[in-house]
Protein backbone atom coordinates (compact mmCIF):
# COMPACT_ATOMS: atom_id res chain seq x y z
CA UNK A 1 0.00 0.00 0.00
CA UNK A 2 0.86 3.30 -0.69
CA UNK A 3 -0.17 6.41 1.11
CA UNK A 4 -0.17 9.74 -1.17
CA UNK A 5 -0.28 12.71 1.01
CA UNK A 6 -4.34 13.95 -0.16
CA UNK A 7 -4.48 10.61 2.35
CA UNK A 8 -5.84 8.77 -0.60
CA UNK A 9 -4.36 5.28 -0.82
CA UNK A 10 -2.93 3.01 -3.62
CA UNK A 11 -3.38 -0.72 -3.42
CA UNK A 12 -1.15 -1.73 -6.39
CA UNK A 13 -2.12 -5.69 -6.45
CA UNK A 14 -5.45 -4.61 -7.11
CA UNK A 15 -4.57 -1.86 -9.61
CA UNK A 16 -2.05 -4.50 -11.45
CA UNK A 17 -4.76 -6.51 -11.27
CA UNK A 18 -7.48 -4.12 -12.78
CA UNK A 19 -5.09 -3.18 -15.33
CA UNK A 20 -3.69 -6.34 -16.84
CA UNK A 21 -6.89 -8.25 -16.93
CA UNK A 22 -8.24 -5.84 -19.64
CA UNK A 23 -4.67 -5.60 -21.18
CA UNK A 24 -5.12 -9.26 -21.27
CA UNK A 25 -8.28 -9.86 -23.17
CA UNK A 26 -7.15 -7.54 -25.72
CA UNK A 27 -3.96 -9.25 -26.55
CA UNK A 28 -6.24 -12.29 -26.50
CA UNK A 29 -9.20 -10.63 -28.63
CA UNK A 30 -6.72 -9.34 -31.14
CA UNK A 31 -4.81 -12.56 -31.96
CA UNK A 32 -8.31 -14.29 -32.63
CA UNK A 33 -9.45 -11.45 -34.79
CA UNK A 34 -5.70 -11.63 -36.35
CA UNK A 35 -5.70 -15.45 -36.91
CA UNK A 36 -9.96 -15.27 -38.16
CA UNK A 37 -8.51 -12.87 -40.34
CA UNK A 38 -5.10 -14.82 -41.86
CA UNK A 39 -7.84 -17.75 -41.90
CA UNK A 40 -10.30 -16.17 -44.33
CA UNK A 41 -7.28 -15.29 -46.82
CA UNK A 42 -5.79 -18.87 -46.77
CA UNK A 43 -9.15 -19.93 -47.41
CA UNK A 44 -9.80 -17.85 -49.87
CA UNK A 45 -6.56 -18.05 -51.77
CA UNK A 46 -6.32 -21.64 -51.96
CA UNK A 47 -9.98 -21.95 -52.92
CA UNK A 48 -9.29 -19.90 -55.98
CA UNK A 49 -6.23 -21.59 -57.19
CA UNK A 50 -7.76 -25.48 -56.76
CA UNK A 51 -11.02 -23.93 -58.36
CA UNK A 52 -8.28 -22.69 -61.53
CA UNK A 53 -6.66 -26.37 -60.90
CA UNK A 54 -9.79 -28.52 -60.85
CA UNK A 55 -10.64 -25.89 -64.29
CA UNK A 56 -7.40 -27.11 -65.75
CA UNK A 57 -7.66 -30.60 -65.21
CA UNK A 58 -11.33 -30.75 -67.05
CA UNK A 59 -9.51 -29.16 -70.06
CA UNK A 60 -6.56 -30.98 -69.98
CA UNK A 61 -9.25 -34.21 -70.17
CA UNK A 62 -10.92 -32.47 -73.05
CA UNK A 63 -7.50 -32.07 -74.88
CA UNK A 64 -6.93 -35.71 -74.36
CA UNK A 65 -10.28 -37.45 -74.99
CA UNK A 66 -9.96 -35.42 -78.05
CA UNK A 67 -6.58 -36.44 -79.06
CA UNK A 68 -7.08 -40.06 -78.27
CA UNK A 69 -9.64 -40.32 -81.16
CA UNK A 70 -7.76 -38.49 -83.07
CA UNK A 71 -4.64 -40.60 -82.45
CA UNK A 72 -7.06 -43.32 -83.77
CA UNK A 73 -7.01 -42.21 -87.24
CA UNK A 74 -3.31 -40.45 -87.40
CA UNK A 75 -1.34 -40.54 -84.89
CA UNK A 76 0.87 -37.26 -83.56
CA UNK A 77 3.39 -38.08 -81.51
CA UNK A 78 4.03 -34.86 -80.36
CA UNK A 79 0.72 -33.82 -79.20
CA UNK A 80 0.33 -36.80 -76.93
CA UNK A 81 3.67 -35.51 -75.11
CA UNK A 82 2.60 -32.37 -74.76
CA UNK A 83 -0.47 -33.80 -73.64
CA UNK A 84 1.23 -36.02 -70.83
CA UNK A 85 3.55 -33.13 -69.93
CA UNK A 86 0.33 -30.99 -68.89
CA UNK A 87 -1.18 -33.64 -67.25
CA UNK A 88 2.05 -35.13 -65.72
CA UNK A 89 2.79 -31.44 -63.55
CA UNK A 90 -1.15 -30.90 -62.73
CA UNK A 91 -0.80 -34.28 -60.74
CA UNK A 92 0.76 -35.38 -57.17
CA UNK A 93 4.16 -36.94 -58.43
CA UNK A 94 4.25 -38.67 -55.11
CA UNK A 95 0.68 -40.26 -55.09
CA UNK A 96 2.08 -43.68 -55.73
CA UNK A 97 -1.62 -45.03 -56.04
CA UNK A 98 -4.08 -42.86 -57.79
CA UNK A 99 -2.38 -40.10 -59.77
CA UNK A 100 0.28 -42.63 -61.03
CA UNK A 101 -2.51 -44.60 -62.34
CA UNK A 102 -4.07 -41.63 -63.91
CA UNK A 103 -0.69 -41.59 -65.73
CA UNK A 104 0.03 -45.14 -65.90
CA UNK A 105 -3.75 -45.12 -67.40
CA UNK A 106 -2.76 -42.24 -70.06
CA UNK A 107 0.10 -44.18 -71.32
CA UNK A 108 -1.65 -47.42 -72.10
CA UNK A 109 -3.95 -44.94 -73.54
CA UNK A 110 -1.89 -44.30 -75.97
CA UNK A 111 0.40 -46.94 -76.70
CA UNK A 112 -2.69 -48.85 -77.38
CA UNK A 113 -2.85 -51.20 -74.92
CA UNK A 114 -6.15 -49.72 -73.57
CA UNK A 115 -8.97 -48.54 -75.44
CA UNK A 116 -11.06 -47.58 -71.90
CA UNK A 117 -11.26 -44.04 -72.23
CA UNK A 118 -14.33 -43.59 -69.95
CA UNK A 119 -12.59 -45.27 -67.07
CA UNK A 120 -9.67 -42.96 -67.12
CA UNK A 121 -12.34 -39.90 -67.54
CA UNK A 122 -13.51 -41.75 -64.39
CA UNK A 123 -10.62 -41.25 -62.58
CA UNK A 124 -10.03 -37.46 -62.99
CA UNK A 125 -13.33 -37.38 -62.41
CA UNK A 126 -13.02 -38.80 -59.07
CA UNK A 127 -9.59 -36.65 -58.11
CA UNK A 128 -11.53 -33.85 -58.73
CA UNK A 129 -14.62 -34.84 -56.40
CA UNK A 130 -11.65 -35.42 -53.95
CA UNK A 131 -10.43 -32.32 -54.37
CA UNK A 132 -13.66 -30.32 -54.28
CA UNK A 133 -14.88 -32.59 -50.90
CA UNK A 134 -11.71 -31.37 -49.41
CA UNK A 135 -12.00 -27.61 -50.52
CA UNK A 136 -15.40 -28.02 -48.49
CA UNK A 137 -14.07 -29.35 -45.51
CA UNK A 138 -11.24 -26.69 -45.26
CA UNK A 139 -13.83 -23.75 -45.56
CA UNK A 140 -15.83 -25.42 -42.84
CA UNK A 141 -16.37 -23.53 -39.62
CA UNK A 142 -14.02 -25.20 -36.87
CA UNK A 143 -16.88 -25.78 -34.58
CA UNK A 144 -18.82 -27.75 -37.00
CA UNK A 145 -16.13 -29.99 -37.82
CA UNK A 146 -16.08 -31.75 -34.60
CA UNK A 147 -19.99 -32.72 -35.54
CA UNK A 148 -18.98 -33.46 -39.01
CA UNK A 149 -15.72 -35.48 -38.97
CA UNK A 150 -16.72 -38.75 -38.59
CA UNK A 151 -19.99 -38.79 -40.38
CA UNK A 152 -20.56 -41.18 -43.23
CA UNK A 153 -20.14 -38.63 -46.01
CA UNK A 154 -16.65 -37.47 -44.42
CA UNK A 155 -15.43 -41.39 -44.46
CA UNK A 156 -16.58 -42.05 -47.65
CA UNK A 157 -14.34 -39.54 -49.18
CA UNK A 158 -11.75 -39.94 -46.90
CA UNK A 159 -11.41 -43.44 -47.09
CA UNK A 160 -8.09 -44.70 -48.79
CA UNK A 161 -10.16 -46.19 -51.75
CA UNK A 162 -12.31 -43.38 -52.41
CA UNK A 163 -10.70 -42.99 -56.01
CA UNK A 164 -10.22 -46.61 -56.86
CA UNK A 165 -11.44 -47.64 -60.17
CA UNK A 166 -12.10 -51.09 -61.35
Amino acid sequence: MITLPSSITLDIPSLLAGVSLPVIAGWVASFLSLRKDERSIEIEQVTKERAKWRDNMREITKEISEAYFENSKSPVPGKVAGLRGKLATSINPKDDEDDNRILSHFDELFSGNKSDLDIFSKRIALLLKHDWERVKWDCKPIYTKAFTRFSKKQRLWRSKNYRHVG
